[in-house]
């Protein structure tokens, strides 16, 4: 049978399917559900400096098939909390600890609180909607400077990998992953919601209780692969430094996987998909994705990585 394993920094997986940020990871029961799954690897809920509530609902909505409307409020037990978690429990699958803040102190001094209770990779969330001073409009995800402050200040500040979570709600995506490579990136987690919104006609008022909203499910899977073919060509052409990619967004099947991988991915990251499936959900993909490359002759994730790009190559 064909080699599933995948090894990247902070992260040795016997297969390339991750849990991803938001699904099942905010308490040490719900991440000891899914290491006892067949999930190669897993990441928390976002971890920030205090304790947050979520937001009032409704916060998720399966809006129309293959399309997830969400806007949770990024909740969380907050860094103290969630330092006792990790250094009280053993977990069987790599933990990838996705953390957030407002500013680059914040999330250091999140990454130091994590850090020091034995996290072993980070990843920085820095697509969703924490507004600078003076730039409401605009997300540290979508400036590239302030990317590049963030994920150099928590470089400074721990030795774990660090995966900076890009969002897809900008311009050139390649110019935020240019960014975050540059100060000190060792991958990019790809990607995250698209901005959204839905109206009920009868109420006459969005359907989420935030209002506005991020789409997630199998609708954005072709927005997410467009994504990271364009930073994986950019890393081929030497234009930004390489580095590992988790693809993330609409994952639902093998194929899915084999699609991100012959993309330029090295591995995946699987949210909505877990809604109507559970963790068992993650069997099902592996042994779909061995059967595939089985039957197609690639002996490992490696020897189908990137051969879609083959075919961009000319594209400018």
């Amino acid at each position: 049978m064909p080699d599933l394993s995948v090894g990247l920094p902070g992260l040795v997986m016997h297969n390339p399917l991750m849990l991803a940020s938001g699904v099942q990871g905010g308490s040490a029961r719900a991440l000891q559900r899914v290491a006892a799954s067949d999930a190669g690897g897993m990441v928390t809920k976002s971890i920030g400096p205090v304790p947050r509530e979520m937001y009032p609902g409704p916060v998720c909505v399966e809006a129309m098939d293959s399309v997830v409307l969400n806007a949770m409020g990024l909740p969380n037990p907050g860094a103290d909390v969630f330092a006792e978690i990790l250094s009280n429990e053993n977990f069987s699958k790599p933990l990838l600890v996705s953390i957030f803040g407002g500013c680059a102190e914040e999330y250091v001094e999140v990454a130091k609180k994590l850090d020091d209770a034995g996290a072993s990779a980070f990843e920085l969330n820095l697509s969703c909607p924490h507004s600078k001073p003076g730039s409401r409009a605009l997300i540290i995800g979508q400036q590239a400077k302030s990317i590049h402050d963030v994920v150099s200040a928590v470089r400074d500040a721990v030795d774990a990998p660090l995966y900076a979570k890009l969002t897809p709600n900008t311009t050139d995506i390649t110019i935020e992953a240019k960014a975050a490579l540059e100060a000190g990136a060792d991958g990019l987690s790809l990607i995250n919601t698209v901005s959204a919104i839905e109206v009920d006609p009868y109420a006459g008022r969005p359907v989420i209780g935030n209002l506005l909203c991020g789409l997630s499910g199998p609708a954005i899977r072709p927005i997410a692969q467009r994504k990271v073919a364009e930073i994986a060509l950019s890393m081929r052409r030497g234009e930004i430094p390489s580095a590992p990619i988790l693809g993330i967004g609409g994952i639902n099947t093998g194929l899915d996987v084999a699609r991100f991988v012959m993309l330029g991915a090295s591995a995946v990251q699987i949210g909505s998909a877990l809604i109507w499936g559970d963790v068992e959900k993650f069997k099902e993909i592996s042994v779909e994705l061995s059967e595939f490359m089985d039957l197609n002759g690639y002996r490992d994730i490696s020897s189908m990585q990137g051969i879609a790009l083959d075919s961009l190559e000319g594209l400018s």
